[in-house]
Order: C-alpha cells, then sequence, then structure tokens
C-alpha cells in the first residue's frame, strides 16, 4: 500500500470518526431538547441555557459536517449543465470549482479565525450559559480549515477535484 493510500485510508478513518462524534452531538441535542420539554410541561423547570447548548450543538454539526462532505466530494451542486458536457470541459470546471471552493474556504477560516481570536482574548461569554464564545465561533476556521485541507489532500491522494466521480 502506497503513501498516498495509507494517507486517504487514515483521512477516511478520521471522516467518519467525526461523522459518528457529529452523530452523538445531534443525539445529545435532541436528548437535551426532550428533556427540556418535559420539564416545562410536566415538572415546570426547564435547564438554563439549554437552548444555547442546543444552538452551538447544530452550529458545529453544520459546519464540521461540512467538512465530511468535502472529503466525500458529495457536497450540494447545480450539475444538469455538467451532464451534458464533455469529459474534458466537466474536468476542466470540477477543477475550477476546487480552486474557487479552495481559495473562499481558506479566506474565510483566516477572517473567522481573526474574528473567534478576538472573542477569545475579549473573554465573553454566552448570556444564559456561561459558554465562553469563542468556543462556538472557532467552529467556523476549524471546519473550512479542513475543507481546505480535505480538498489539498483528495487532489494529492488522487481523489480528483471535488466535483469528478471517483473512487
Amino acid at each position: 500500500m502506497s503513501l498516498k493510500q495509507k494517507v486517504g485510508r487514515q483521512v477516511d478513518l478520521a471522516v467518519s470518526g467525526l461523522e459518528k462524534i457529529l452523530a452523538l452531538a445531534l443525539i445529545a441535542g435532541i436528548c437535551l431538547n426532550f428533556i427540556n420539554v418535559g420539564g416545562r410541561y410536566l415538572a415546570s423547570v426547564s435547564i438554563e441555557g439549554s437552548d444555547e447548548v442546543e444552538i452551538y450543538i447544530l452550529i458545529a454539526i453544520a459546519f464540521l459536517g461540512a467538512a465530511v462532505v468535502t472529503w466525500r466530494g458529495m457536497h450540494l451542486r447545480m450539475d444538469v449543465l455538467m451532464e451534458t458536457i464533455g469529459g474534458r470541459f466537466r474536468a476542466l470546471v470540477s477543477w475550477i470549482e476546487l480552486a474557487v471552493t479552495g481559495v473562499v474556504a481558506a479566506f474565510v477560516a483566516y477572517y473567522s479565525f481573526q474574528y473567534a481570536s478576538k472573542v477569545y482574548r475579549l473573554g465573553a461569554v454566552s448570556d444564559i450559559a456561561g459558554i465562553p464564545t469563542w468556543i462556538p465561533h472557532s467552529a467556523v476556521p476549524v471546519s473550512l480549515g479542513l475543507m481546505v485541507l480535505f480538498l489539498i489532500i483528495r487532489v494529492w491522494v488522487g481523489r480528483g477535484a471535488a466535483g469528478e466521480k471517483s473512487e
């Protein structure tokens, strides 16, 4: 097995692990919501800050899930036109898509990191739960950084541009 195959396999395992963590986070958010709703209606009590925690969980799932989708090359696209054009032009458009995605993701990751760093230095916390807000804000630069990394690794291991049919 070549180094590229080993790296591809390791990233596959890491992405599968991340996907499982995100699934568990979703289950935890649903349970928290269920407990909170039950507590409100059955015992007139609620878990303070649970709504904030649920929102932060959903933010993490959405952004980190985008990194999973990027690795798998399964993001949504309008490909009706792509299905009708020839192989070379399709490949060119796929590579342009990959480049634009990588540049935009890197740009937003950089500035999101700058923002999360400022929030960290300010010591800001959420209003009710008291969670340091740099934590949920970090989901954006982490996920976009992972997207850029995954795009680079996809190309290096030979899985092609994100829009190409691979494997």
